[in-house]
């Protein structure tokens, strides 16, 4: 009776072995089957594309992990196009205008470079751009980004889908950049690619702006004050898995139009972003939540040196000249050239180019007209 016992219960155990491995067979199976699947994705934040705006489905391709953060892609990623050599050519970098634009907005861009972003315009200050955008499928186009940046070497390509809810993975690849590459600038000016800067009215009223360590410049909005939009037929839509029972956006942040950042507080902007969940709402995210994980960052807002309407832009220069109170005018295409001849109208170029500014000795000890 003792062996049958014996036998018996050895016979369950190699049973009960038996079935445990069995079902982790079935489990590993099940799980390569789905990690496979995932590895045939491209691996790439993909938010919908420029032919689907309205954003009610967007597909997320990661490999698969367990939980359910997702972080930003372009903190690592490779850059499809780069130029890393645009600063290191210059000692110093007064302004460099880091720009959001769209990849077909070619004609764009060669008017902003020609008019208001021709450096030679500004000796001896020397303001620099560069251009972000990520990729697009069309193959066309892509060679001719490519030998768009051939020719002026300031574009810089992210290895993510171009679209509207990627703007934030286009951010903080040119936080990164900037971290990378461009250290010397004094400033750095982040706008999309319909702004226009008067950075002669820049450099003779607001160079106190180079001076301040750790600050934001920009059209404020104050801590929850901006509604969260929930509502799935908006452009704007956050769905309810994101700032879960939150009604506003809970710290002050910048409208992205363009914004003044000090170039000491991008490297820790970028460096914040490494550990920062995704959050597709741009203006939030990248001047916003960033910020927040930065300690002391000051905001000043805009005081009537923003207009978004062209036409009051347009007129104040045409009436007043230099004496215009907008640093900052909304611009497109058949705009551009119109607005510089109307701003250089009252002001002398010299024979090598540039024009003449009143520009002040020292810097250091100018203080902000709002303050």
């Amino acid at each position: 009776m003792a062996r049958l016992a014996t036998y018996i219960k050895f016979t369950s155990i190699s049973l009960l072995v038996s079935v445990t491995c069995l079902s982790l067979m079935n489990y590993n199976q099940h799980f390569v089957i789905i990690a496979s699947k995932h590895r045939s994705r491209n691996l790439r934040w993909f938010f919908g594309t420029d032919e689907d705006d309205t954003h009610r489905h967007h597909h997320l391709n990661l490999r698969p992990v367990k939980t359910k953060t997702q972080y930003i892609i372009s903190v690592s990623a490779p850059y499809i196009i780069n130029n890393p050599n645009v600063c290191r050519k210059f000692e110093k970098v007064s302004s460099l205008i880091m720009v959001h634009t769209a990849p077909d907005h070619i004609l764009r861009r060669e008017k902003m470079r020609r008019t208001w972003l021709n450096r030679t315009h500004y000796s001896p200050e020397n303001v620099l751009v560069i251009f972000l955008l990520g990729t697009v499928k069309n193959q066309t186009l892509q060679q001719a980004l490519v030998n768009e940046s051939k020719k002026h070497g300031d574009i810089i390509q992210g290895d993510f889908i171009d679209s509207y809810r990627n703007l934030t993975n286009k951010g903080v690849m040119g936080y990164r950049w900037i971290t990378e590459n461009c250290r010397n600038a004094e400033i750095v000016i982040k706008i999309d690619d319909d702004a226009f800067i008067n950075m002669f009215k820049f450099f003779e009223d607001y160079s106190y702006l180079k001076e301040r360590e750790k600050f934001i410049y920009c059209n404020k909005i104050n801590k929850n004050s901006m509604p969260i939009l929930r509502d799935h037929k908006s452009k704007w839509y956050v769905n309810e898995y994101e700032y879960k029972d939150i009604k506003v956006f809970p710290h002050p942040y910048c409208s992205g139009f363009v914004v003044f950042l000090s170039i000491d507080l991008v490297p820790p902007l970028y460096h914040a972003a490494i550990g920062t969940p995704f959050f597709w709402v741009d203006d939030f995210f990248l001047f916003g939540l960033l910020p927040s994980r930065v300690k002391n960052v000051q905001y000043e807002k805009y005081n009537g040196t923003l207009t978004f309407s062209h036409p009051e832009g347009l007129k104040c220069y045409k009436e007043k000249g230099r004496n215009c109170q907008y640093l900052i005018v909304p611009a497109r295409e058949n705009e551009i050239d119109v607005l510089w001849k109307t701003v250089i109208k009252d002001r002398t170029q010299s024979i090598y180019g540039n024009y003449y500014m009143h520009l002040k000795k020292d810097t250091r000890y100018v203080k902000s007209p709002y303050t």
